[in-house]
């Protein structure tokens, strides 16, 4: 390791041998999504010594994301939120390489961009944006690379690891084969393949006070309820899982693998969906 560096992460050794934080250096990783997930994993990325980040997200700072998303503020309030997070973490290690756009992925050729030349993408973008999801799924199988999703919820979170050689987003999502992604009405998925275990506290009397709102959350036309506790905590499985990947620590399935904490309900799941 050079000499910066090197004194930057040598609390990681130890923990990390000096050759996985060199790989960890020469990784590159693609984060879709700089809100409330995306920009907290960039921020753990950078100080776990990834040495590339890609970030993209076309939306600015609105007051609804004052209660949990990293880098929002007052002052930044209307600001783009992938420039936002650059900004913030560009200092941490001088020596990454953090490359960030304010464009989104509406098309097949934007999703190849972001992944061309990474080890990894994750994508963090809202609940709902179903096609915009799928062809970053598809453009990481191209490649050949890990494609992760994460979902905070409530005091909770989701991760889901898909293998390029493993199932398609579409079969994950019980989504018919030949789906046409500009048809809304088609990209309806299951709300079990996002939250595996309904959180209690979203169960009873507040679902039928929430009434048509619940509907349109299930649908992906509302943002779900969330909090900075579950979208630290998905942020966490996230960059924690993006080590695993990048340095081989452990078996992947080639099922889609996924983890579901709660940690208001004080639940723990892990398992695969074929």
């Amino acid at each position: 390791m050079e000499n910066l560096y090197k004194r930057i992460f040598s609390r990681n050794i130890g923990i990390l041998t000096e050759s996985e934080q060199d790989k960890l250096r020469d990784s590159t990783i693609a984060i879709a999504g700089a809100g409330g997930v995306g920009g907290l994993l960039a921020e753990r990325l950078i100080r776990v010594g990834v040495g590339q980040l890609k970030i993209v997200d076309p939306e600015a700072f609105e007051e609804s994301n004052l209660n949990r998303q990293f880098s929002s503020s007052m002052l930044n309030l209307g600001k783009n939120k992938a420039e936002a997070v650059f900004m913030q973490i560009k200092d941490i290690n001088p020596e990454a390489n953090i490359h960030y756009s304010k464009s989104g992925i509406t098309t097949e050729s934007d999703a190849r961009l972001l992944v061309n030349d990474c080890d990894l993408v994750i994508d963090e973008m809202d609940f709902g944006l179903f096609r915009e999801s799928i062809l970053l799924q598809r453009a990481a199988r191209r490649r050949g690379i890990y494609y992760i999703f994460t979902s905070a919820i409530g005091f909770g979170a989701l991760i889901a690891i898909f293998d390029p050689e493993g199932c398609t987003l579409e079969e994950y999502d019980n989504l018919p084969r030949d789906v046409d992604l500009n048809d809304v009405d088609q990209l309806t998925v299951p709300l079990e393949r996002i939250c595996p275990v309904m959180p209690s506290y979203f169960t009873g009397d507040i679902i039928q006070e929430m009434g048509d709102i619940g509907e349109e959350i299930v649908s992906g036309k509302r943002p779900g309820p969330t909090t900075s506790i579950g979208v630290g905590l998905a942020s966490i499985l996230a960059a924690n899982e993006a080590v695993n990947i990048i340095l081989r620590r452990r078996d992947i399935a080639t099922a889609p693998e996924y983890t579901y904490i709660d940690l208001l309900d004080r639940k723990f799941i892990v398992g695969t969906i074929s």
